[in-house]
């Protein structure tokens, strides 16, 4: 989601901030939420009281939380099956 805003009255530290905040969107729209979240932590450098920053930086925590938990759940399964095929060449 860009943010339209004309920046010829932007300050420089509005011009970061609006950068910033749009390419969060941009990485949380193709789900590369390490990235969105860097973004969106950049903006609240310069701008710490943005509520929709926070929001958005709380999404992204979620789903990186998430994010780890399906990993850890893969790893599992996968060593699993490894430990199993293992446990048949044995035999």
């Amino acid at each position: 989601m860009a943010y339209t805003t004309s920046n010829e009255n932007l300050s420089p530290e509005e011009k970061k901030f609006q950068y910033n905040l749009t390419r969060g969107d941009e990485f949380m729209n193709i789900e590369i939420f390490r990235n969105a979240k860097w973004h969106y932590n950049q903006a609240l450098e310069m701008n710490m009281n943005n509520e929709l920053v926070y929001q958005k930086l709380a999404i992204c925590n979620e789903k990186i939380v998430k994010e780890r938990k399906s990993f850890i759940g893969i790893a599992i399964v996968v060593a699993v099956i490894i430990g199993i095929i293992a446990f048949i060449r044995m035999l």
